[in-house]
């Protein structure tokens, strides 16, 4: 009786063994479809010409504000960055969202990190600035040796799962196409101000308030991208060792 139960234990395990495998294996699967798709739509969508083009506008002006060691990109030009490979576009094609992949290289580091980096087009000409925060990338959840950064590769990985896959969704008929949304949520969400409730700061000249949504915005974007020259940065940033 007690070899039968035994079987009947190591029979239900296998099977829950097989489950978790054969779930894993899906999410996997899954994960390289979407990250493949994420970068076919944005590179459809603007074409590959003008991508390389903007990828090159975005490395220059980081890597300038990186050589100027500008107080806003301490965090960045401190330590060993690298942009990520992938633009999102909307398909607007004014706006994109990226991230800068830090790796951390001080003996005392034990985490890296993945920051939002972001482009809008206005009237015809690109603006880049960092926004929406980071993500801290603990070394000990991802290697044994935890002074060692964790590479580019596995940076821009974790990127594409954590940070970007809101970028597609599936439709009804499940087919991937671009999130709308995940754009209104990055350049338009609580941080940006609030379009209906507009401070003295947001306003145009003489206080005279906006009455087009996206010239609002697109103020505020101007005033962050062209400040980084002009003003101190108001507080470290919690990213910043």
């Amino acid at each position: 009786m007690l070899l039968d139960m035994l079987n009947h234990v190591t029979k239900y395990v296998s099977l829950i063994l097989f489950v978790l495998f054969v779930a894993c294996n899906q999410r996997e699967k899954e994960s390289k479809e979407r990250n493949q798709k994420i970068l076919e739509l944005s590179r459809s969508i603007i074409g590959k010409q003008e991508y390389d083009s903007i990828y090159q506008q975005t490395l220059d002006s980081l890597n300038t504000w990186c050589l100027a060691q500008l107080s806003r990109y301490r965090s960045v030009w401190s330590f060993n960055y690298r942009l990520d490979s992938v633009l999102c576009f909307n398909t607007e094609k004014d706006r994109m969202v990226t991230a800068i992949l830090v790796q951390c290289d001080r003996l005392t580091c034990e985490m890296d990190d993945v920051h939002y980096f972001y482009g809008a087009k206005i009237k015809g000409q690109w603006y880049f600035f960092r926004g929406g925060g980071a993500m801290a990338i603990l070394r000990e959840n991802y290697q044994s040796d935890i002074r060692i950064p964790v590479n580019f590769e596995k940076l821009h990985e974790l990127a594409m799962e954590e940070m970007l896959r809101g970028y597609i969704k599936k439709n009804k008929a499940g087919i991937w196409q671009i999130n709308e949304a995940f754009f209104t949520h990055h350049f338009e969400g609580v941080n940006w101000g609030d379009f209906n409730k507009q401070t003295h700061e947001d306003t145009v000249a003489r206080g005279k308030r906006f009455t087009n949504k996206r010239e609002y915005f697109e103020s505020i974007y101007l005033d962050v991208a062209k400040g980084i020259w002009l003003k101190p940065e108001k507080k470290t940033s919690q990213f910043q060792r």
